[in-house]
């Protein structure tokens, strides 16, 4: 059996995704015979009212993010951690939470023993790699909201490249969509914070991100990565504009 803990504000990467495990898991059982590897998923969440989902695998459990002992118990229980944590922007300095839970995650992974631990970041957290997005993106979104909540997770991603004893791998999509989950294929890249690959939309659904997600968790090829994502698509002006408007609207209002 595979538990699955997932940390989220409000868990709607993880939880757009959990009807496709869920799919998943009862085809294979049906027709291999064998248990599902997905039996039990547990997310952690600052608030379990903004969790609706109601599955006999799954249990919603109320948890301080910050407080390394209630994490403790959780950790200690799981075989795979996925971190879906987002922070309202700071203006003067990098967002400092998204490296302090993954030290503490570290922390607490090593004394259990666990090793897979998935975050989901975002493209350009390398500031190197801003001169590759649009006008409008590196002008406004990069630079005026969401630079030190890059500049944060960079830190994170440092910080899990000093490990030696955690299988991490740094999801990095696009701008996130509130659109149902589909079954586009994924392009990635290795190299880059961001998808070096014209045919890469740069909009995703947060259900995607879940999707992807859940498909790497026992793949090895991720280990140890910093990995860009999307799925393939093309953008309209209009529809990178919008979001990016949606994106800010949330942030701050």
């Amino acid at each position: 059996s595979s538990g699955i803990n997932a940390e989220y504000g409000d868990g709607q990467e993880v939880a757009s995704a959990r009807s496709i495990w869920t799919d998943r898991c009862t085809t294979d059982k049906a027709s291999s015979g064998e248990r599902s590897p997905c039996h039990c998923s547990v997310f952690q969440v600052r608030d379990p009212a903004k969790i609706p989902i109601v599955d006999d695998n799954l249990e919603v459990a109320k948890c301080n993010i910050f407080d390394k002992d209630d994490l403790k118990t959780h950790v200690e229980k799981a075989d795979v951690i996925i971190s879906c944590l987002g922070f309202t922007p700071t203006w003067s300095e990098p967002v400092p939470y998204f490296l302090e839970i993954g030290t503490n995650l570290s922390d607490l992974m090593k004394e259990s023993g666990k090793r897979r631990i998935i975050f989901m970041h975002a493209w350009f957290t390398n500031r190197d790699d801003w001169s590759e997005a649009d006008f409008i993106t590196r002008n406004v979104l990069l630079w005026l909201v969401i630079g030190q909540v890059l500049a944060g997770m960079l830190q994170c991603e440092e910080f899990l490249e000093t490990t030696d004893h955690l299988d991490y791998t740094c999801v990095l999509p696009p701008g996130l969509t509130n659109g149902p989950v589909t079954d586009k294929e994924f392009v990635a890249d290795d190299s880059n914070s961001y998808v070096a690959n014209p045919e890469s939309s740069m909009r995703i659904s947060r259900a995607d991100v879940g999707r992807y997600m859940l498909d790497i968790i026992d793949d090895a090829d991720s280990f140890r990565k910093i990995r860009a994502m999307g799925v393939k698509g093309v953008d309209s002006f209009y529809d990178v504009v919008m979001d990016q408007m949606e994106e800010f609207k949330r942030l701050f209002f």
